[in-house]
């Protein structure tokens, strides 16, 4: 189905609290485990023996014939119920449409011999409730429809589920699909809509002439209707709720009982806000090479409605489960005093307690899963790390992906950004059985830095993995289409016609002419293009602009350091081409990349440079250390500073930089993963 990809939260939410999914059929069991990502992990069972609320439409109702007469009359009953197209909380213009719709298939029709009844979704009847109608009966909210159906002749119908449920009835079904088309796009469906139990229609004139000739539609569709009452109703007799209570709670009858639990352990993840960053990549890559033999692996973070975060989870693999956290802990004032204390001041004082509201809230979020292991990936994020911290998992593990004390100390605008938020989660260090860091040199660092929350014993080197098909994927795969525009080589991303005119949205090719620089990385102060930007302007200053530089990626710095170009002189130099998905592509089609960083954990952009054979610059900090080692064999480590930058540029400009081109992914991924792999199958 198309929509969100966190539209489904709350369900499974539900679904993984309950002990029973009471299910009608095989094919509603599968969607449902499989669409609400609760399959290998749901602790419940699937109960497939019909719908109980089907038993209401094999029975007559007292309150619905008192209420409606017409009900008992002699008039055929037609009953139109279209279906919810909105999302909660938004009700698109469909109203009118639902009105015209009404009109028009009842003014094609004899009232005298039909009465037209109209049961709208719930959410849409509080705008139509006031209208009148002539010949028709507005159905109210009270009335249990499937009661409804038992008195009904013919259903007037579109994308609803309700015409499954009156399959039971052997009666007329009409399908009014007017915006097939762009319902699809919108919505989609599971269904082929050319083979459905009943007439399909696109106009209102069409289904008036149907339901005029109605004795027929049941006959013209005969293979269809049984072939969807053998599929999807088989089991509703009338006596289906009566079934499940006896299963339920004393043992009896026979009901079809579904496991869908694989009784693999849990790993439950969380991994930031999946930025368009190193931590995003890492992760990513994490998840095509996690263990799935052995474990499960859930990613659970807050439903988040934006692009980014949308396009970077559906590059996980397709085996992670995704959990979302909507709503907050269960905690009475007195609890919220004691929890918010924590979180305010950062003082440890009353573990015990911290567990209790820990376990409670994994319990409303995943309900009776058992998880084994903990993973705060991102380690940013003082709610997660109080999460995994006071989990009473068997294994507890937070990730360092940075110099943490220089992190802690870095200044955006003015302030001390991750001052607080880092407080708070160094306190909680003691509480992990392993803190992993991505970067050897990096390890020794913190370890060094955050003696005062932490002992040795903790800390863990687990170097972050590459995914070989993704790193690769543009050689077989292109996407650059090169184009010439005003007579400059051009790197075509995106072309499309509006209003007779051509847009193109393209990069400036790298030439041939002279070196083509790039760097990858936020434009923040940590990566330090600044200093970067002034070597190159040294640089173009020494040789004459024959070289360019690409900046690849955004950032606080963005109007800052292309306002620095200008004041430089080298703007028909330096490409900024934003955040883009074509990266490493145009890694590749430049001839050295250059690192600035003041301060990096393990520098994925490094690491993928290196596999593509790219020659580096990498100024000398750990973090970068940890990858090209001691020895530089993939590049030159430079001084950190822009006289640094600048001779390693010109060393590479001259040929003289030694670089090798033999770096095994394969093997660095096999060790990786072995670290991961005993890290995460450690007990005390």
């Amino acid at each position: 189905m198309e929509g969100s990809i966190t539209q489904h939260s709350n369900l499974q939410r539900n679904f993984l609290q309950s002990d029973y999914i009471l299910s009608p059929n095989e094919f509603t069991s599968e969607k449902i485990v499989y669409s609400h990502d609760i399959y290998d992990i749901y602790t419940g069972k699937v109960l497939e023996n019909g719908y109980p609320r089907i038993d209401n439409t094999f029975y007559k109702s007292q309150v619905l014939e008192s209420a409606f007469p017409i009900l008992k009359g002699n008039k055929k009953l037609v009953l139109y119920a279209p279906t919810w197209r909105g999302e909660v909380g938004k009700i698109d213009d469909i109203v009118e449409q639902i009105v015209q719709s009404i009109n028009d298939i009842v003014e094609n029709i004899d009232t005298n011999e039909y009465e037209f009844l109209v049961k709208v979704h719930p959410l849409v009847y509080k705008y139509i409730e006031g209208m009148e109608f002539e010949g028709i009966t507005l159905i109210p909210n009270w009335v249990d429809t499937n009661e409804l159906l038992h008195y009904v002749d013919i259903l007037v119908t579109d994308y609803s589920s309700i015409f499954f449920d009156y399959l039971v009835t052997d009666k007329p079904i009409i399908f009014y699909l007017y915006d097939k088309d762009d319902y699809l796009a919108k919505r989609g469906i599971y269904l082929d809509l050319d083979n459905l139990p009943g007439s399909i229609c696109y106009t209102a004139e069409d289904v008036s002439t149907n339901i005029i000739n109605s004795d027929r539609v049941t006959q013209e569709h005969k293979e269809q209707i049984e072939y969807y009452k053998d599929k999807f109703t088989n089991y509703d007799n009338g006596s289906v709720t009566k079934d499940y209570i006896d299963y339920i709670f004393s043992g009896k009858n026979s009901v079809v009982e579904k496991d869908y639990n694989n009784k693999k352990p849990n790993v439950v993840m969380y991994a930031g806000a999946f930025l368009n960053n190193g931590v995003t990549s890492s992760v990513i890559n994490l998840t095509k090479l996690f263990p799935y033999d052995k474990y499960n692996l859930i990613i659970i973070d807050k439903s988040r409605g934006n692009k980014t975060f949308e396009d970077n989870i559906k590059r996980l693999s397709p085996n992670v489960h995704m959990a979302y956290r909507g709503g907050g802990m269960n905690l009475t004032f007195y609890e919220w005093v004691r929890y918010n204390r924590f979180m305010n001041y950062a003082q440890v004082e009353d573990v015990d307690f911290y567990k209790e509201i820990v376990q409670q809230e994994w319990k409303r979020l995943l309900g009776n899963i058992d998880i084994e292991v903990g993973i705060d990936f991102s380690g940013y994020v003082p709610f997660w790390t109080f999460m995994m911290a006071f989990s009473g998992f068997r294994n507890r593990i937070i990730y360092q992906h940075n110099d943490m004390a220089a992190e802690k100390l870095k200044i955006v605008g003015g302030k001390k950004v991750h001052h607080k938020n880092l407080t708070r989660i160094f306190s909680l260090y003691p509480f992990f059985d392993f803190i992993a860091s991505v970067g050897e040199k990096t390890l020794e660092l913190n370890k060094a830095n955050l003696v005062e929350y932490t002992n040795e014993n903790q800390f863990i080197y687990v170097p972050n993995v590459l995914d070989p098909a993704f790193l690769f994927m543009h050689r077989s795969e292109p996407t650059f289409e090169k184009t010439t525009i005003f007579g400059e080589d051009m790197l075509l991303i995106d072309d499309q016609w509006n209003y007779g005119k051509v847009q193109a949205t393209a990069l400036t090719s790298p030439t041939g002419k002279g070196e083509n620089f790039i760097n990858i990385g936020r434009l923040s102060p940590e990566k330090d293009q600044e200093k970067l930007l002034q070597a190159f302007a040294l640089l173009l200053k020494e040789e004459g602009p024959i070289h360019q530089l690409y900046l690849v990626g955004s950032g606080q710095l963005e109007k800052t350091l292309k306002a620095q170009t200008t004041a430089f002189g080298i703007e028909d130099n330096v490409i900024f081409t934003g955040q883009t998905n074509r990266a490493l592509e145009l890694l590749d089609k430049c001839d050295c990349f250059v690192l600035s960083s003041n301060h990096e954990g393990q520098p994925m952009t490094l690491l993928e440079a290196i596999a593509l054979n790219k020659p580096v610059v990498a100024t000398d900090i750990e973090g970068n250390r940890s990858v090209l080692g001691d020895d530089s064999r993939y590049g030159d480590i430079v001084e950190n500073s822009v006289n640094g930058l600048l001779r390693g540029m010109k060393k590479y400009i001259s040929g003289e930089m030694k670089s090798t081109n033999d770096f095994d992914i394969q093997k660095y991924n096999e060790y990786a993963m072995t670290v991961f792999k005993k890290m995460i199958d450690h007990r005390d």
